[in-house]
C-alpha cells in the first residue's frame, strides 16, 4: 500500500527550477492522494503537472493503482511553512492562539521561533479627544499559536472583487 510518507518523500525530490515546499499530502481511502505545494514565486499549473509526472514516474501503477492530484495550497489553508509566512508578510492575518484567543493584524515578520503582528486599536487622543487608530507590534512565539490564516476581504469599492489585505 502506498502511504503519505512515500508520496511526501517523492514529491520533495521533484525539480521545478524554483524553491518550493510540499505543504501537505491529504490521503483519502483507496490510494487517493492530493499533494499541496507552495513557493515564494507561487505555484503554476505547469509546476503541478511537473510534480505530478515526477511522482508518477516514481510509483508503479502495475504494482498498485492510485489517484493523484497536485495543487497549490489554497488561500483558505492555514500557514504552516516558512515560505507561506514569508510570502504573506505585509498581509492581514488572523492568529488563533492555543488558549483560543484570536488576534488580527498585519504580519510584519517571521523567524523560526516567532511572528510579529502589527495590531491596530482605537484610542482616544489625549490632546484632541478624538478616536484615533494606534498601531502596536506584538511578538508571538510559534509554540503559542494554533493556526494562522490569511484574511481575504470582499471590497465593495473594487466592484465585488476579492483581494488580500
Amino acid at each position: 500500500m502506498i502511504d503519505k510518507e512515500q508520496i511526501l518523500k517523492i514529491a520533495k525530490n521533484a525539480v521545478l527550477g524554483k524553491k518550493f515546499v510540499v505543504i501537505d499530502v491529504k490521503v483519502k481511502p483507496v490510494n487517493c492522494f492530493t499533494v499541496f505545494l507552495d513557493s515564494l514565486e507561487g505555484i503554476s499549473i505547469n509546476d503541478c503537472a511537473t510534480v505530478s509526472r515526477f511522482i508518477e514516474k516514481n510509483l508503479n501503477r502495475e504494482v498498485e493503482d492510485y489517484e493523484l492530484n497536485v495543487s497549490s495550497v489554497g488561500i483558505d489553508k492555514p500557514l504552516t511553512s516558512k515560505i507561506q509566512f514569508l510570502k504573506n508578510i505585509g498581509k492581514i492575518v488572523e492568529v488563533l492562539l492555543n488558549d483560543n484567543k484570536k488576534l488580527k493584524g498585519v504580519l510584519k515578520a517571521y523567524n523560526d521561533s516567532s511572528i510579529i503582528l502589527t495590531i491596530s486599536r482605537k484610542e482616544k487622543s489625549p490632546v484632541t479627544k478624538k478616536t484615533v487608530l494606534v498601531d502596536s507590534e506584538l511578538e508571538i512565539k510559534l509554540n503559542k499559536i494554533r493556526t494562522v490564516i490569511t484574511v481575504v476581504s470582499f471590497n465593495k469599492k473594487n466592484h465585488g472583487k476579492f483581494e488580500f489585505n
